[in-house]
């Protein structure tokens, strides 16, 4: 039925006597279901192509045509709208292949030509005939490096002198434009983790942070799930976490090594990557409630290793915390397990960070930057992140409800909706949990222990009071905005202290968390 609606929508759109061009275009030639556009182009009374809020505003005189053939559409979306491989790849299966071949031998070296060509294989799973071997010409690359992040050369075609260069190889190419912001952003986040590890002022105190960090990190990313975390459960992941010290690259071993540590659970460990259907289900009636539905199974394993591939690289120009967040979100998105994705995923966020050197190291272990305390104080925002892709990709489904928790699942798109995805959202999103996870986890927390241990020494050495007495008193005096709270003066840790060493407490407890306060603003 949605795909009777949006055709009958595209149609009134041609009869209102607005073509539909480039990727809206091909969307409508494409015999399957697609997310939609963010941003479509559109004829509009301009002189040159503009961004606009929405829509990719298009002069006529540059739209390809109302009788365009497909592969026009396709060359004007490779130059215009960028790169939606999910798109282009279904779309040039609708291009004859004499059609392309005639293309080439009229521009030869037509970059766009040459690009559409190296995809047109792919999809088609044949050979153009070319009357040479190779269209010549110097190498283009497939992804412009001034315009997107790239990362290592992963195919170079012969034939027609084309690398593809994205961020994972063509199994699983996730896309991001390049953001100089976002870019200095995280730039900026690491350089300050390196500070912080690195300035002696702090030294007294890491290792109590970074355990906290550590700890924090493994109940809050149970706590996303609405899980808090047995002790027994708290300890395995803890371990997983320690274990990102080796830099162990990504397999499917590890992953189901890793998928058995924070999984206690023998019923529900796994030996592989998923064999069967899973989805994601909340509060609802029958087929709505299923809210999410990752590839089917039969894809999951060439998804997997695509992904692993992208994880392992490093080569490119991707920004560290950008490659983190297209790892951890493009594993839930593929959810390869059948249960522990999401708590994986956000350990392999940590993993990627460390793996590709971007964290400083503590007592052996990665300074990790507790992204999950961040998550769980934005969990609307990480839903939203979330969505973005998940929200769409369940349109692409069909889905008829049996009886009780049973379903039938009828897939209406390709599999490389799960492979090639805009990647923006979620590296802005790990970009803030990032920011937020040093100042207001790390720094605070070690502004905190700091004046903490000052208040301690300062009362110990006025005072001759027990050890677990100071440590009240500093607990309550803080917690109460630096007044004894009244129903503590009863106590029996205060009997012997008399009103006037009350106040002389209150006054050091106050003055060093002040201080301290200030020092951080």
């Amino acid at each position: 039925m949605a795909i009777v609606y949006e055709k009958m929508w595209l149609g009134t759109k041609k009869r209102a006597g607005l073509p539909m061009i480039g990727y809206e275009y091909l969307l409508s030639q494409i015999p399957l279901r697609m997310p939609p556009l963010d941003r479509p182009a559109r004829v509009r009374p301009v002189t040159r192509v503009e961004r606009m809020p929405g829509l990719l505003a298009v002069p006529r005189h540059v739209a390809p045509a109302p009788s365009a053939p497909v592969l026009e559409h396709v060359l004007f979306a490779l130059k215009h709208e960028g790169s939606r491989l999910d798109i282009l790849h279904e779309a040039l299966k609708r291009v004859p292949a004499d059609e392309l071949v005639r293309a080439l031998v009229a521009q030869r070296l037509g970059a766009y030509l040459r690009r559409a060509a190296f995809i047109w294989e792919k999809a088609n799973g044949e050979v153009l005939p070319l009357p040479w071997d190779s269209t010549g010409g110097n190498y283009i690359d497939f992804f412009e490096s001034g315009r997107y992040y790239t990362g290592p050369q992963w195919e170079r075609s012969r034939k027609y002198r084309v690398n593809f260069n994205g961020i994972g190889p063509y199994e699983f190419c996730p896309v991001v434009a390049r953001n100089a912001a976002l870019e200095q952003r995280g730039q900026a986040v690491l350089e300050r983790l390196r500070t912080w590890v690195s300035d002696p002022q702090n030294l007294g105190v890491l290792d109590r942070v970074m355990n906290w960090a550590y700890l924090s990190e493994t109940r809050d990313s149970y706590a996303i799930e609405n899980e808090t975390p047995a002790p027994d459960k708290e300890r395995v992941f803890l371990q997983a976490m320690e274990e990102l010290r080796d830099q162990r690259p990504l397999s499917e071993d590890y992953l189901v090594g890793l998928q058995n540590l924070v999984i206690t659970s023998a019923i529900k460990q796994e030996q592989a990557v998923r064999r069967q259907q899973n989805w994601l289900q909340r509060g609802g009636h029958g087929a709505l409630a299923v809210r999410y539905l990752p590839p089917p199974p039969e894809e999951v394993g060439d998804l997997m290793n695509g992904l692993m591939r992208m994880a392992n690289a490093r080569e490119g120009n991707v920004p560290p915390l950008v490659k983190a967040a297209l790892v951890s979100f493009g594993f839930v998105f593929v959810h390869p397990f059948m249960d522990g994705n999401g708590r994986l995923s956000r350990l392999l966020a940590h993993h990627s960070l460390s793996f590709q050197g971007a964290l400083p190291t503590l007592s052996g272990n990665p300074a990790i930057l507790p992204l999950s305390v961040a998550m769980k104080r934005h969990e609307a925002d990480y839903l939203a992140a979330l969505e973005s892709f998940s929200r769409p990709a369940r349109q692409l489904w069909d889905v008829t409800y049996i009886a009780d928790n049973e379903f039938l699942f009828d897939f209406r798109s390709t599999p490389l909706v799960y492979a090639h995805w805009s990647g923006e959202t979620a590296a802005e999103f790990v970009a803030r949990c990032a920011e937020q996870a040093l100042a207001q986890s790390l720094i605070d927390e070690t502004v905190f222990l700091q004046a903490y241990d000052r208040a301690y020494q300062q009362i110990d050495r006025e005072f001759d009071l027990p050890n677990r007495t100071i440590n009240l008193l500093i607990q309550w005096i803080h917690q109460n905005n630096g007044r004894m709270p009244e129903r503590r003066r009863s106590a029996h840790e205060l009997l012997l202290l008399k009103p006037p060493q009350i106040e002389r407490i209150e006054t050091i407890v106050r003055d060093r968390f002040s201080r301290d306060d200030n020092a951080r603003r």
